[in-house]
């Protein structure tokens, strides 16, 4: 389709949008208002109409999917593959600036990008180093302590040792010294981190003026995508590009900021034209996602925010049906509902996969799982185990980094996996390596094999075959051919075979079958990379859960923050209770209840037909450590907008699979409870004595005595429990 007949297809506000390109440009776009139409085509207007040479125009966004299906957009505009704009992710556009230019800070050539796993491998082997003092229930808490600080410190570009200069406490300074292993860990294998890449950037351009202006001539237009979801240093670059021009075009809606946790500025989109003076501001607020209902719903809803632009968006979209609000007494009653209801909604002609359901909290899926399972009904679960972080993925990747990059990290796992090569021979040779000052890599491929010979000659088989894997990689070989090559040589593929481990070697298929379409496809322009085992690890490690969703007939179970940027026909928001949506830290601070209510915002406007909300009222729950109660969002809809379902017939959706209480057994349950009074002294087999604290239908809350145990709810039928 031509530009010229996509313009005829937008609504005035979108048209504007796209025409507007002689000053700075906020777009406010609406949920649903078409925005990633209107991004892809003003790219398109500026390649065809003004003639802007699509290597010159940068559009960055948040996700790879996002990201992919601007480029696709594009080209299927412009019919062009020979010339097209860079479109990407922030950190991918970073991470081909650094290896362009990253040497000018002191980074070396391929350069390796550390995943989370990585990242908290390398701490767990700094405390181990470092020696501090830790019982083994400290360890795990420590550690993400440790991720979270260090983290905070890089990005107000503050180094170890002025951490450990300026601690306070005893947990900062111990922090402080992880992070310098940390670092030298980083340093020694050529690495950096996610963090980095963006940080680095940032680095370059403030203190070299040469390379930021070499960097800002390379661009006629600049495009920001989710505009709201930018941190200050995303911000930073992003002015670095483009102040004092009119070459910016940023879209987004602040109403769906809900990153805040991870650096978002709400502030950055509303004050947008404090920094640039001359924008100009658009609002889309036509929807084409949702219902009538849905939306007026969510319109309602979000006006309890103070802190936000004013916009009220709508559809022409009048039919639909009425949004449901389900009370429910159980968690698990909360489940068999929505299982029912699913049920139901497949007999009216839905696919599974047209639903979602979705929660504040990945603990809350658990009762939704079992209750799937029970009732036969298909589901994902996005957030859990993906096909990257599968040991026999996270293997495959090893020796594939090991014969490029030469990471210790890497050689490690691979030594690790080889047959006649313990715990014991892998100290050795880290620590030969250490001393000699060399890699792993470099003293097992060694010429003189009498280094490697003073610590085992069971490498010696598999020497050339990593020393022929490392010349393949420089060669430029297909990286389906390499991996093929390391694995079948190395004996690991033979090893699934005869354990007959058919899920690992499925996922090495599919693993051969993404490699040999990325090399089919493999473009270095993009990359700023010439080689592709580079580029490959290098898009890998900038992969989110979100690229990797499977488009399958099955139910999807999610958080919100995943849900961000999707929409599905039917929609359940599940656990609206106090203390869980929203949390029960953000209850007392405005800022962070103003993004929790964003959240549930977000919620509302992925659902295009069908939208069910639910919570539980009674029920105890260990996660809120109390009686649940429905949550104050609750109370913030308006009750004209949708029909209200009652807990009196939970008990009829049970089946036997989902609910264990008969009516004998209840009655037996209450003869048991009546035996019990608030403040009666116990005692319990396992736990020992405690207190009854409270009361909850059928349930005892008791306070024991051993305060590992704390608080707990117990059936009073339990013939564990008795009175003192």
């Amino acid at each position: 389709m031509s530009v010229d007949n996509l313009l005829d297809l937008l609504n005035p506000q979108q048209l504007a949008a796209v025409l507007n390109i002689d000053k700075p440009v906020r777009i406010i776009a609406g949920a649903g208002s078409g925005k990633t139409r209107v991004i892809t085509t003003k790219i398109a207007y500026l390649i065809e109409k003004q003639h802007i040479d699509p290597s010159r125009i940068l559009a960055v966004t948040f996700t790879n999917k996002a990201a992919k299906e601007m480029k696709e957009r594009v080209l299927q505009i412009t019919n062009n593959e020979n010339k097209s704009p860079f479109i990407s992710t922030f950190h991918a556009w970073c991470t081909k600036v650094l290896r362009i230019d990253g040497k000018h800070i002191g980074l070396k050539d391929k350069f390796l990008i550390i995943d989370t796993d990585d990242q908290k491998r390398i701490i767990k082997n700094a405390i181990k180093e470092s020696n501090i003092e830790l019982e083994e229930k400290e360890k795990s808490i420590f550690e993400k302590k440790a991720i979270h600080k260090i983290k905070k410190w890089k990005e107000g570009f503050i180094d170890p040792s002025e951490v450990i200069l300026r601690a306070i406490s005893q947990e900062d300074r111990n922090c402080g010294i992880i992070y310098r292993l940390y670092q030298n860990t980083l340093l020694e294998n050529n690495s950096i981190d996610f963090d980095d890449l963006q940080i680095y950037v940032y680095q370059l351009f403030n203190n070299n003026e040469d390379i930021l202006n070499k960097w800002k001539n390379s661009y006629d237009y600049v495009l920001v995508d989710e505009f709201q979801d930018t941190n200050d240093i995303q911000f930073s670059l992003i002015k670095f590009l483009t102040i004092n021009t009119n070459h910016l075009t940023v879209v987004g809606d602040p109403d769906q900021t809900i990153y805040s946790w991870r650096g978002a500025k709400l502030d950055i989109i509303l004050n947008f034209n404090k920094t640039y003076t001359n924008a100009i501001s658009i609002v889309l607020n036509q929807n084409y996602r949702s219902t009538k209902q849905i939306l007026d719903i969510s319109n309602s809803f979000i006006k309890n925010n103070k802190h936000r632009e004013q916009k009220e968006i709508f559809t022409n979209n009048k039919s639909g049906k009425k949004v449901v609000l389900k009370e429910c007494k159980t968690r698990a009653s909360e489940a068999s509902y929505v299982a029912s209801k699913i049920k139901e909604l497949i007999k009216q002609g839905y696919q599974y996969k047209d639903i979602f359901i979705l929660y504040r909290m990945n603990a809350w899926s658990q009762d939704f799982e079992k209750e799937l399972t029970n009732k036969k009904i298909p589901f994902q679960l996005i957030g859990g185990i993906k096909f990257r972080e599968r040991k026999v993925i996270k293997d495959a990747m090893a020796f594939l980094k090991m014969i490029s990059i030469k990471d210790n990290l890497s050689c490690q796992r691979v030594l690790s996996l080889l047959p006649k090569i313990g715990n014991i021979t892998i100290e050795k040779i880290i620590n030969f390596a250490t001393v000699n000052e060399l890699s792993i890599f470099d003293l097992i491929t060694n010429e003189n094999r009498d280094l490697l010979h003073t610590i085992t000659k069971n490498l010696d088989e598999l020497v050339e075959v990593f020393k022929k894997a490392h010349e393949l990689y420089l060669d430029n070989t297909n990286i389906e051919e390499i991996l093929k090559y390391l694995l079948t040589q190395s004996g690991y593929e033979d090893k699934l075979k005869i354990k007959n481990q058919q899920d690992d070697l499925d996922n090495i298929n599919a693993l051969y079958d993404q490699l040999k379409r990325f090399d089919d496809e493999f473009d270095p322009k993009y990359y700023g990379e010439e080689n592709k085992l580079i580029a490959f690890l290098q898009e890998e490690a900038l992969t989110s859960d979100i690229d990797e969703a499977e488009q399958i007939d099955k139910v999807s179970l999610l958080t919100i923050h995943a849900a961000k940027g999707l929409e599905n026909k039917v929609v359940f928001i599940v656990g609206l209770n106090k203390d869980i949506f929203p949390s029960r830290l953000s209850e007392t601070k405005i800022n962070e209840l103003e993004e929790e209510r964003r959240a549930l915002y977000v919620a509302l406007t992925r659902a295009k037909e069908e939208l069910f909300l639910t919570y539980v009222k009674g029920d105890y729950s260990y996660i809120s450590q109390s009686e649940l109660k429905p949550s104050k969002f609750i109370n913030e809809l308006d009750k004209d907008l949708y029909d209200f379902e009652s807990s009196f017939l939970d008990d009829q959706i049970h089946d036997s699979n989902s609910y264990t209480y008969t009516p004998s057994r209840i009655n037996d349950t209450l003869k048991q409870h009546n035996l019990y009074n608030v403040g009666d002294q116990v005692v319990h087999t396992l736990f020992g004595k405690g207190i009854v604290t409270k009361i909850i239908n059928v349930q005892l809350q008791i306070s024991f005595n051993d305060s590992s145990y704390g608080v707990m709810m117990i059936a009073a039928n339990n013939s564990a429990l008795s009175k003192l």
